[in-house]
């Protein structure tokens, strides 16, 4: 793996008609869950032909949902430069590094800041599970490197502005070539009941992995023998659908379960297209609320909440009803 996990995977930009697909997002609420605000930064290679650099940006407001609110941008590869050493991306009117965030689009812009993660959680352990289990069990190349981060800065919505100081944020990077048909998501690092607390869980098809991390140490279930479904010492999904899921998971000296659930009120329904042309429609929730109960090397269960966990279910179909923009032709 590179040393920094934002760094780009593809040489950028790939000839036209080559498929690829690299994004940067990134997720932050407010202190008090009022609001989140979602990010992303998109290279796109289809193999039809299709190139454009793309940003987009999503407000979730929890407390006055008519005022939330989705834009999206597409640029030209002429507009998008992508270097390393160090990573800086600028995508038109937005530039991501290892530590900051700014862009525009439309009535809506940030400028955010944050330290990096010293641990970045990869859902399998290594590229190379990846591909294993792109070949043998159909997965799709597809793998993300994520990271719990700490926001300051502000976020503009037309003539209002939110300021923030150390929210709590996610800054992650994903790679697909051929993309899994659906999957379901959700981190979370501002548990009500211990702060340095963080969960983190990727489905992708049936196959499950899991992290979860407490007053500095990381317990990673993410080996083959974790994530496949017919291993004994897999990760278990014990219900799913849009809105609630609920699943465990035991070894590497810890024990949990988990519920999601996702407010109605709050989903924002997006879609983006894959390297072979075809649409993923997510219906993401930025503000959803999960219980977490867990157990450290056979101790007594602790249960943690929180109201500001993001998760998102992502299918070839909608997952709910409603309309998925940005619109493709």
């Amino acid at each position: 793996m590179n040393p920094d996990p934002n760094e780009p995977v593809m040489e950028w930009p790939l000839a036209v008609g080559d498929p690829g697909r690299e994004v940067w997002y990134s997720l932050v609420s407010s202190r008090d869950a009022s609001v989140a605000f979602w990010y992303r930064y998109t290279l796109l290679s289809t193999e039809s032909g299709r190139q454009e650099g793309r940003l987009w940006a999503a407000l979730t407001d929890r407390e006055t949902p008519e005022n939330s609110t989705f834009v999206s941008k597409a640029f030209a590869f002429e507009e998008v430069w992508p270097d390393s050493d160090p990573f800086e991306l600028t995508i038109g009117d937005g530039v991501l590094t290892s530590s900051s965030a700014s862009g525009s689009v439309d009535e809506v812009s940030w400028d955010l800041e944050y330290d990096p993660d010293t641990y970045a959680f990869t859902p399998l352990r290594s590229e190379r599970l990846t591909d294993v289990l792109s070949k043998t069990i159909g997965t799709g190349k597809h793998w993300s490197r994520n990271q719990s981060v700490f926001m300051s800065g502000e976020i503009t919505v037309g003539d209002r502005t939110i300021e923030l100081e150390d929210a709590p944020g996610h800054q992650g990077h994903t790679l697909s070539s051929d993309p899994p048909e659906q999957w379901t998501w959700v981190q979370c690092n501002d548990f009500a009941e211990d702060e340095t607390a963080v969960l983190e869980a990727l489905r992708l098809d049936d196959n499950l992995s899991l992290c979860f991390r407490i007053d500095g140490e990381v317990y990673p279930l993410n080996r083959v023998k974790h994530v496949v479904p017919w291993s004994p010492s897999a990760n278990r999904t014990l219900h799913d659908e849009p809105g609630h899921w609920r699943f465990r998971g035991e070894g590497e000296g810890i024990e949990l379960q988990a519920t999601v659930e996702a407010d109605t009120d709050h989903w924002q329904t997006v879609s983006y297209m894959a390297p072979d042309d075809a649409l993923r429609y997510n219906a993401h929730c930025s503000l959803s609320d999960v219980t977490l109960t867990y157990s450290l090397d056979g101790g007594p269960a602790t249960t943690i909440t929180s109201d500001a966990a993001r998760a998102e279910w992502v299918s070839t179909d909608p997952p709910i009803e409603g309309e998925y923009l940005p619109e493709w032709d």
